[in-house]
């Protein structure tokens, strides 16, 4: 390295695979890999605008797990390739790397709508469906007036239906190969494992990647706006009056703007966000919001009441409402706007959101990464409480020993990965859905923490390019100090998270507060919310029936966010256990179909993009060929529970009819069965329950 080059770090996270290299023995590996290294380093100090002219810049390494390889041909030329690429595809040029280089450094490692050639060659492991498919509460049931199933030209190569995927020795409750417990076993077998999760067997899971893009792309707005799957207070009716806080009696009312009088306290309840705004949105419409060009169905978010966990009446959520913002707040807020309402006056819905307000679940699972007998499931985001936090946001900390004497909240987190962790896996049973001993779990968050307390920071840890690198929605609260060195990160249970850190001029606006004697705005204050999260945890551990009955927790672990609020529709779509109408073996053998036969567009025309509704899926799904025999005592499958870990649940499938058990097969038929069926006989007995882990929170 020439004197006088910069080194560039990485940032953490990558896809590489470090078994992937060239078969070929003529090739021999280059080390450094120093061509890639210097032209990839200064691109992307260019692309993010921090080169300066004259200085040589060199990335400290490659990503994890990629590694540059020659060979060589005659006249002392040679041919070099990186190996690494999860799907065992070589890059030929640092130019055709940089693209994927550039997506991983920006998302964690994930590579999910990587923009490069080699990721959107043909043949992809997922290849996208075009359609908005099932589990996604965004999904309205419009009818788009077609209905009809269109086969499309017939692609070189449809789903890659190979992998711990699709490997069928270990299932979940709905037959679908389970993922988690076939790389858990493929650890124990290669000691270490480093891949994607993916899942081309199941529906639910392609559907949550068919959503995935505008989910992340949702996270980059401002984290005051309502997100889908938050719980929030509203008010139902507010004509021309506003909230806002009367010093005199300490406490939220109603204000006419007009007349600059107070009136009666508001009626706040507590619902989800099914919707949020389509149209663009400005921080002033968190007090009026004026002007907009498109109806508040449009403009504003659509609320759904929450309906009561321990109660088998849901029908609190057919009143569902479209709001403008001003009409909404925070729940994790909800003490300061209802410290003077007494509990019985309050509306039913706001017990029902205190009920789950110590409930979590992950979304957006993407690598699975371990060195035996530990492992790491990396996600996207996570549900805890009422807030839908991701990758990239910046959240709030309880102080640590939170029984302790401060209750101040001085810290704040920048999540750079959010992980589930496996442990004990060595001493877990070989099969842990018996009553053998669970393989251990916990849920942590990793980035970069920073204090308002200068007393708990060390100078030493105070760089230049990390004040740089501090967000934007921390700079207008206060002087901030980092809680270790600039190459470490902090790693943090979920448990501590209060929520997100919403930015300064929101809380002036919900919170105004004014120095005694002046009208001069005070800085908001970031223990704010504090009190009433612990109040709420407390109610829930003792009135969420979910936890009171598991002895010993004090957290409801779910499996999707429909689960957690324990909904049973989701903008007028029945969601999770409480869709009767799910046939996932159905959809395995069409998604099988399509690996040797067409790739199948429903619900849509070729004029464009999707736009019909959920209720389309029945249609494709259903078999048409098939002779059916009656059956008077077949009743459905009944209730199932997802385990494909997506946000939230089935989406109804419309169809006038039920469609019996029992078909009639030919002889011919059955004797393809029996040809195609493969008797095992050295897997051990696997028995297909449904899987047992012990959550454990610290």
């Amino acid at each position: 390295m020439a004197a006088g080059t910069v080194v560039v770090p990485l940032r953490p996270g990558s896809d590489g695979d470090a078994s992937h290299s060239p078969p070929n023995p003529n090739f021999s590996q280059i080390n450094p890999p120093t061509l890639y290294l210097d032209k990839i380093g200064t691109m992307w100090m260019q692309r993010r605008g921090e080169a300066r002219p004259g200085v040589a810049y060199t990335l400290e390494a490659l990503p994890a797990g990629y590694t540059l390889w020659e060979r060589l041909r005659k006249k002392d030329r040679s041919d070099k390739y990186l190996y690494g690429h999860p799907n065992h595809k070589k890059f030929d040029s640092p130019n055709r790397f940089y693209p994927h280089f550039e997506h991983m450094m920006d998302n964690g490692g994930s590579t999910f709508g990587c923009p490069c050639t080699v990721c959107n060659a043909q043949g992809s492991i997922i290849p996208s469906m075009g359609v908005k498919k099932s589990r996604h509460f965004t999904t309205s049931n419009t009818n788009s007036g077609c209905n009809t199933l269109q086969t499309m030209p017939k692609k070189k190569a449809g789903p890659n239906l190979t992998g711990v995927g699709a490997n069928t020795r270990r299932v979940d409750a709905d037959g679908n190969p389970d993922i988690y417990r076939n790389l858990i076993d493929k650890l124990r077998k290669h000691e270490t494992v480093d891949e994607e999760i993916n899942e081309p067997l199941s529906l639910d899971w392609r559907a949550e990647q068919d959503h995935l893009p505008k989910r992340l792309e949702d996270l980059k707005k401002p984290q005051w706006l309502a997100r889908e799957g938050d719980i929030v207070l509203y008010v139902r009716d507010l004509p021309g009056h506003l909230v806002m806080y009367y010093t005199e009696s300490k406490k939220f009312l109603l204000f006419d703007p007009k007349t600059k009088t107070f009136h009666g306290s508001p009626i706040w309840e507590a619902g989800h966000v099914t919707q949020p705004p389509v149209e663009s949105t400005d921080i002033a419409d968190l007090v009026l919001e004026e002007g907009k060009e498109m109806s508040v169905s449009y403009s504003g978010v659509r609320i759904e009441p929450l309906p009561n966990p321990n109660s088998s009446d849901k029908s609190l959520s057919k009143r569902h409402v479209y709001l403008p913002l001003h009409h909404t707040r925070p729940f994790v807020f909800f003490k300061d706007f209802l410290h003077q309402v007494r509990e019985a006056e309050r509306h039913p819905t706001i017990e029902n959101a205190l009920t789950v307000m110590s409930t979590v679940s992950l979304w957006g699972k993407y690598r699975f990464r371990g060195s035996w007998p530990d492992a790491w499931i990396y996600c996207h985001g996570i549900f805890i409480g009422s807030e839908m936090i991701g990758v990239g946001d910046v959240v709030r900390l309880l102080p640590k020993g939170d029984s302790g004497s401060s209750d101040e909240v001085t810290d704040v987190l920048v999540i750079k990965t959010i992980r589930l962790k496996l442990t004990n896996l060595d001493k877990a049973s070989d099969n842990d859905y018996d009553e053998g001993r669970p393989y251990n779990s916990h849920i942590f968050l990793f980035g970069s923490a920073y204090t308002k307390d200068e007393s708990r920071s060390d100078p030493d840890w105070s760089s230049e390019s990390q004040n740089e690198d501090i967000p934007t929605i921390m700079k207008k609260w206060d002087t901030w100090y980092p809680l270790h060195p600039p190459n470490k990160e902090m790693q943090c249970s979920f448990t501590r998270v209060l929520g997100r850190l919403h930015e300064a001029e929101a809380m002036m606006l919900w919170f105004p507060r004014f120095y005694p004697g002046t009208k001069d705005i005070r800085p908001p204050n970031l223990t704010q919310g504090h009190e009433g999260l612990k109040d709420a945890r407390e109610y829930a551990s003792k009135h969420d029936q979910r936890i009171v009955n598991a002895f010993g927790s004090t957290w409801y672990w779910a499996e999707s966010r429909s689960e957690a609020l324990d909904v049973q529709t989701m903008n007028g779509l029945e969601v999770a256990k409480y869709n009767h109408e799910r046939d996932p073996q159905i959809w395995r053998k069409e998604i099988k179909g399509m690996d040797d036969t067409s790739i199948i567009s429903f619900g849509r025309t070729n004029a464009g993009p999707s736009t019909a509704g959920i209720g389309k899926l029945r249609g494709f799904m259903a078999p048409q060929a098939l002779p059916v025999r009656a059956s008077p005592t077949a009743s459905g499958n009944g209730p199932t529970r997802s385990s494909s870990g997506s946000l939230t649940g089935t989406g109804s499938l419309s169809s006038s009819r039920k469609r019996a058990k029992t078909v009639d097969l030919s002889s011919e038929e059955e004797e393809e069965i029996r040809a195609s069926t493969k008797i095992v006989e050295d897997e051990g007995d696997v028995r297909r329950k449904k899987s047992r882990i012990e959550v454990l929170i610290d």
